[in-house]
């Protein structure tokens, strides 16, 4: 009689344990799916377009936050942040290869260390193009206008760019000028070309 009770009770108990397992891999699902609690810098907003080019305003959010010059290291929130969007980029587009070089003015020792910063997130997944770099200043014949950043690229490849500046921009806040032309999305190149402030979690600001 007891036996049969404790066999009766086990199933019980092993079916309940079943039944819990759908739900505990929705809960999972929905978990994941899930946005970050604190995700700042989501957007690359167009400001502008004509033939050949589009501004963005990318973390346009931040722009008006507090900031000095002075190079910070990014607070480790911002990394994470940065590294997560970067997996999932890579992940989407892991069939393309998208990647990017980085580079600098050559009188901006605070760009050249916020060129290293973005530089070693792409290498995290096989997005960069080698180290950070300085040069000149480009002569864009007053294309760049207030853009503080320059990204040639196919106009094909540009939702694709957007998604890998979204990916960065808990980095930076500014704006970026995308500028098409025939470059192929494994030689993507960002050029800053003015010096950022910084705030004290480590976000370049670029007014």
């Amino acid at each position: 009689m007891s036996i049969r009770f404790v066999h009766r009770g086990t199933g019980s108990v092993s079916r309940l344990a079943w039944g819990l397992i759908p739900l505990a891999i929705i809960i999972g699902v929905l978990l994941l799916l899930r946005p970050p609690a604190s995700d700042p810098g989501a957007t690359a907003t167009q400001l502008d377009s004509r033939p050949g080019a589009v501004l963005l305003a990318v973390n346009a959010d931040s722009s008006t936050t507090a900031a000095s010059p002075g190079f910070v290291p990014p607070a480790p929130a911002r990394r994470d942040q940065v590294l997560q969007r970067l997996g999932q980029f890579r992940s989407d587009y892991k069939q393309l290869a998208p990647a990017m070089a980085v580079r600098y003015p050559v009188d901006s020792p605070d760009g050249a260390k916020l060129a290293d910063v973005l530089t070693e997130a792409l290498s995290q997944f096989g997005l960069d193009r080698g180290a950070a770099t300085s040069e000149p200043i480009p002569d864009n014949g007053g294309e760049n206008r207030s853009a503080s950043i320059i990204v040639h690229t196919a106009q094909g490849d540009e939702e694709t760019v957007r998604r890998l500046l979204q990916a960065l921009a808990p980095y930076f806040s500014a704006q970026v000028l995308l500028i098409f032309d025939d470059t192929r999305i494994n030689e993507l190149t960002l050029r800053i070309i003015a010096a950022p402030a910084f705030t004290e979690d480590g976000l370049a600001v670029f007014r």
